[in-house]
């Protein structure tokens, strides 16, 4: 029977990678899609009419990665995984210049909708000895000017994981540091950011892009996917970058 994987953040960039590769050959599995908007959801429903469930909402204020795992259950049967991609980067702020009420919405997204649906899941997911990959960042334990936020929410993040593989021993559970990507967020950091992050961070993130030293996101989402399938013991509650030699037979 096909396994049953919901994906947050699956719009554009590496969730959309992720969803992708999950709902092609040879997997072919069935997903529930999870964005802010149907824009990115719907082509993934036309071409896999049978395969795909989506739900749209704002994480921030909704329940919508509980009613994912409602919908899951609904369409499928069943839970085999999660894969929680979803998360914002703004503010990019110094502490100094903190605005809270920004602070709690991102938390709200990048930490809490996580727990939310948890409590919802864990269930189904004892009964399929199921799998959670946590996308994280090297931004949980690198530091950067103005990222208290975005990385203070994925050290968090990355504690969240392993708790669950210490309280959950049926269910698989990882964080994983997808490295730096091709993806919307690095336009953002480059001509959105630049004037709250440090001139030499901001200079990084320029070079990246000119020299070509942004990952595909389907290089990282290749690993996700496999951990969602068949993350083994070796590597249970661990916080790892996605081209970490623990994680070399997932990268195949």
């Amino acid at each position: 029977m096909a396994p049953v994987i919901i994906v947050t953040g699956a719009s554009r960039g590496l969730g959309a990678a992720i969803a992708r590769q999950l709902l092609s050959p040879p997997i072919a599995a069935n997903v529930v899609l999870v964005a802010r908007t149907e824009s990115g959801l719907k082509p993934f429903a036309d071409e896999f009419p049978n395969q795909v469930a989506y739900l749209t909402g704002d994480l921030s204020t909704d329940k919508v990665n509980e009613d994912a795992v409602k919908l899951a259950i609904a369409k499928f049967g069943k839970l085999d995984g999660i894969i929680f991609n979803a998360a914002i980067l703004d503010p990019i702020k110094s502490i100094g210049k903190a605005d809270i009420a920004e602070w709690k919405t991102l938390y709200n997204i990048n930490f809490f909708s996580l727990i939310v649906a948890l409590k919802e899941a864990i269930p189904y997911l004892q009964q399929s000895r199921g799998k959670v990959v946590f996308i994280s960042s090297g931004a949980s334990h690198h530091y950067f000017y103005g990222w208290g936020a975005y990385g203070s929410s994925k050290a968090a993040t990355d504690h969240l994981a392993a708790t669950l593989a210490a309280e959950e021993l049926d269910i698989f559970s990882i964080s994983l540091d997808p490295g730096v990507m091709d993806t919307a967020m690095q336009d953002d950091l480059r001509d959105k950011h630049g004037t709250e992050m440090s001139p030499a961070e901001h200079d990084r993130f320029l070079k990246l892009k000119s020299d070509g030293g942004l990952s595909p996101p389907e290089v990282p989402g290749n690993v996700a996917v496999n951990l969602v399938l068949k993350g083994g013991p070796a590597v249970n509650g661990k916080a790892l970058r996605f081209n970490a030699p623990e994680l070399a037979e997932y990268a195949k």
